[in-house]
Parts: structure tokens; sequence; C-alpha cells
């Protein structure tokens, strides 16, 4: 049983991490909008109702499917390291929040130029309900309400975010009204004036002198040098699917090292759950995580082409190398809080896809908000890496690289599965588990999303949720993992969404309970 029905429609469906986000998704797809349309207007929303983890000051990744051409376009909207940065200043680490450790925000130009290549309806209307709430105000959420008072202490060292998020001189409870109206006007100016209002006219002024008034690098020319990449895809066979993935500086090649690499193990062999199962797929999780350290880096600016990993010889060689007994690599590194980032995914009636992600990193980001702008800024500057020795180290111009990454699986030329969570590095580790649920196990997708999951970070410690059976967890203790026990519903596992497509034309939708992700449709 599941906590929750499967949504089932005909018209079209949209799965998000936000229940507002879903309506005004909806609504672009009943106002005769395609799927891109509904993902920009959900995605434009998230960014106002979720500010612990979106932001217009922050990034996305995407996939969309178009039905007419039958092909998978990739989008990186993510923002590179200011130009006049100098790496040294931060010396060992990274300060927790400030203007100076925000990359360039791609979210914008993103949003935009998947809504110009594929939309219907145009920027205007896509953002109008981003706008609406960002004008108006809207109710806050118990899970926002409990994030702003978790990150009051780095939100109120910023007098702009503190006025924003505590407008009553305290933080809000659940249930009160929260209004943005600085945003709204900056919305309203994209809405009027497109993504260049941001990148190359009057807001990215305004936003440059205000970020050079609180420290910060990004300047006139970084903005005005930012695109939006359309790398090709990434994608593997895998059981009769094509599955696509993000290509760098997205980790999206994990997910598809892990699964070529189990792609040659006869899984369900295994009974789902079973400390077998869950060992080869953690060890081949090591495994790919290994490959990211050692390679993995900007593509325009290090030696990196992530298709080697999936080479089949390539590949063959890993798999050879799953151990019997729990290994000590300790690849994922430490950033062990739960990722503020919030992930949808949308289908039409025409059969058009889009399986999009965004965030600000940290939860609030950087926790600044850009004055009189309304921007709040991202952080994902720290996720390069200090080390010079790192194919991610931090340098002038350079993108970092990044968890984000979003699935779409194909039967033949038709979409089967659109899917993806935030989770920071449980995202690749929690699509590998629904992968294999929904694909191997052919598991409805609401119940993929709800099985107990584990989650590896480093060295033996395995953290499994506490819905595992006793006997399964004492089984990986016994194969040399160490145990931690999570909670039932832990959101460090991810808050995914899920639509299944069936070869009738009907879909499925579910979301995750983790967190308040909502799927409906029509």
């Amino acid at each position: 049983m599941t906590t929750r029905r499967t949504v089932r429609a005909a018209n079209g469906l949209v799965a998000s991490g936000h229940h507002l986000a879903t309506s005004a998704g909806l609504a672009a797809l009943r106002e005769g909008g395609n799927a891109a349309d509904a993902a920009i207007a959900a995605a434009a929303v998230c960014a106002v109702v979720m500010p612990h983890r979106s932001a217009i000051g922050g990034d996305m990744f995407a996939l969309f499917y178009d039905a007419r051409s039958r092909e998978v376009t990739a989008y990186n909207g993510s923002g590179a390291a200011p130009h006049a940065l100098d790496p040294e200043s931060f010396g060992t680490e990274f300060p927790r929040q400030g203007a100076t450790i925000a990359t360039v925000p791609g979210l914008v130009a993103g949003l935009a130029d998947l809504l110009a290549d594929h939309g219907r309806l145009g920027l205007d209307r896509a953002l109008a309900p981003a706008i609406g709430y960002a004008e108006n105000g809207f109710p806050v959420s118990d899970v926002l309400a409990e994030a702003i008072a978790e990150e009051g202490d780095r939100i109120a060292q910023d007098e702009e975010a503190a006025q924003i998020f505590g407008p009553r001189g305290r933080w809000p409870g659940a249930g009160e009204m929260l209004q943005q109206r600085d945003l709204a006007v900056t919305l309203q100016a994209l809405a009027r004036d497109g993504a260049d209002a941001f990148y190359r006219g009057d807001v990215g002024e305004r936003f440059a002198t205000a970020i050079a008034g609180i420290g910060g690098a990004i300047d006139r020319a970084d903005l005005a040098a930012h695109r939006t990449d359309r790398p090709e895809p990434l994608s593997i066979n895998y059981r009769g699917l094509r599955l696509f993935g993000q290509p760098p500086v997205s980790q999206g090649h994990i997910l598809l090292e892990e699964l070529a690499i189990v792609e040659g193990i006869d899984v369900r062999s295994f009974e789902w759950g079973s400390a077998e199962l869950i060992h080869l797929m953690v060890e081949t999780k090591k495994l790919a995580f290994a490959d990211r350290d050692a390679h993995a880096g900007d593509p325009a600016r290090v030696d990196f082409d992530a298709r080697r990993l999936l080479d089949v010889e390539f590949v063959a060689t890993r798999r050879r190398a799953v151990n019997a007994k729990a290994s000590e690599r300790s690849e994922a590194g430490s950033l062990m809080t739960p990722a503020d980032t919030t992930y949808l995914a949308v289908v039409d009636r025409d059969g058009n896809a889009v399986s999009l992600i965004e965030s600000v990193f940290s939860a609030f980001g950087a926790a600044t908000v850009v004055p009189g702008t309304g921007i709040l800024l991202n952080n994902r500057l720290s996720g390069f890496s200090l080390d010079p020795r790192s194919p991610n180290a931090l340098a002038p111009g350079k993108r970092p690289v990044h968890t984000l990454n979003t699935v779409i699986a194909l039967e033949g030329s038709m979409p089967r599965f659109v899917f993806g969570t935030p989770g920071r590095h449980a995202q690749v580790q929690t699509n590998f588990q629904l992968a294999v649920g929904l694909i191997d196990f052919g598991m409805d997708v609401q119940q993929a999303i709800e099985e107990p999951r584990w989650y590896h970070d480093s060295g033996r410690t395995l953290k499994m949720e506490r819905r595992y059976p006793e006997a399964v967890r004492r089984a990986m203790a016994a194969k040399g993992h160490e145990v931690a026990v999570l909670g039932d519903w832990d959101e460090i596992t991810g808050g995914a969404q899920a639509i299944a497509i069936d070869p009738n034309g009907s879909f499925a939708g579910g979301a995750d309970p983790r967190r308040e992700g909502q799927a409906a449709g029509y």
C-alpha cells in the first residue's frame, strides 16, 4: 500500500515540488499551452513560493522531449564563476553566506530559452502566476515556515533578506501571507522585456550595481556573457529502453554509469529490497562516484568527456570491480545536509515531456537578497573544490560540477518515464533506485517513489530508512556496511516526482511524501 494514490490522466499531467506550482502548470495546459509552457509556469512559481529551494537567482537543468521531432534536447541553465573572482581570496573554505559565493544566475535564461524553443503561450503568460504570488503573497507552507526558522540566523545577517522573510519583525508561521514586491517588479520586467532585461538590460544593470554594493563580484560583463547551453544529452540502452540524462556540468553521467554497470547483471534474480540487491547497487554507486571525483569538471575548461565513462569496455571493467564486501571508498564528499532543490515533470496530450530541476544549492542559497531586485542569490560557488589539483577546482569563468540532473526514458521513439529528484548527492542514488524499481521490477510510479531508500555518503557507512526490515539491515552489516538508521521518510534521500506514459496514451503520476510535492492531471 502507498500513502497516496497514483494520479491518472489522459490530457496532461504535472508533478512538481509544490501544489501551487502544479496548479499553475495545469492551468497553462488547460489554456492551450504545452509541456514547455506548463513547466516554465510551474518552475517560476517554485522560485517564488519555495525560496529555500529555488529562486530566479539560481540555476536549472532540463530535458525536453519533442513529440514532433521525437528528439530529446538538454538545457544547461547554470552559470559560471565571476570573471573578476580571486580564487585565493577564500583560503581553505567558503563562507556560509554572502554575495561572494554566488555564480551567475542561469535560471532566467534557461526557462526563457526552453520556452522560446518549444512553448506556445509566451513568457508573459508563463510568468503570470509567479508574479501574482510575489505581488499579492501566498500562504507560507509548514515546510517553508520550518525552513525559515531553521535558517533564521543566516537570513538575519542580511538586511534585505530579513525584511522579506520576516516582515513582521519575526519569522512567519504556517498560513501567514508572504509578499515579495521587489521580486514581483523584477518578474514583471522579465515578462515584458524577456530574459535580456536581466542579462543585458535595465534589470541587470540594477542587479550588478546593487550586488557590487554588498561585496559580490558578478558584474554586467558576466551577465552579458551568459548563455544557456544545449549540449547533446547523454544516453544509454537499458532493458530495451533508451535512458537520457544530463551531460556535464551535471552529474547525470553517474546515474547512467550506475545503470550501465548493473545492465549486465540479472538484478531480477534478487528480491527487491533484499540485502543482496542493495549491496550490489551501493557498491556500484561507489564506483561511479569515484569516476566522477577522478575526472569530472567543466568540459569547457578541462579534458572531460563523460561518454568515456559509458564505454562498453570501460563499464565491463567497473562491473568486475564491484566488491562482494562493503568497500571503503569515500568519494561522495561531505555535503550531508538535505539539498535545497526542487524537481518537476510534465507531459501533455501531444506527447511532449519535460524533466526539469532548479536550485539555489543550500537552503536559501547565499541567504542574501540583492537590494531593490528581490533576487535571492545562489551559493553555487561553494560547489567548486578549493583544491587546485581537482578537475572541479575554482577558477574565474568556470562552471562548478552540479548534482542537478533529470531523466527521460524512451521506449522506441516515445516517452515511457519522466522522473527525477532533489537531494544533492542523493539525486543519482535515488534516481538509480527509482529506475531499477520502475524498469526492472515493473513498479507503479507512486510505489517506486514510496519504497524505503538507502543513501551512501562516504566510507562503509550506509544510511537506510527505518522502514527496511531489521533482518535486511543486519544482513547489510554482515556484508561490512556500517548501517545508520534514518527516519521512516527521510528527506535526505530526496523528494521525487515521476510520470509514466502508458503505450495507450494515458499518464500515471506520483509525488514523494518525504517532501511537499503534488501530482495532478486532467
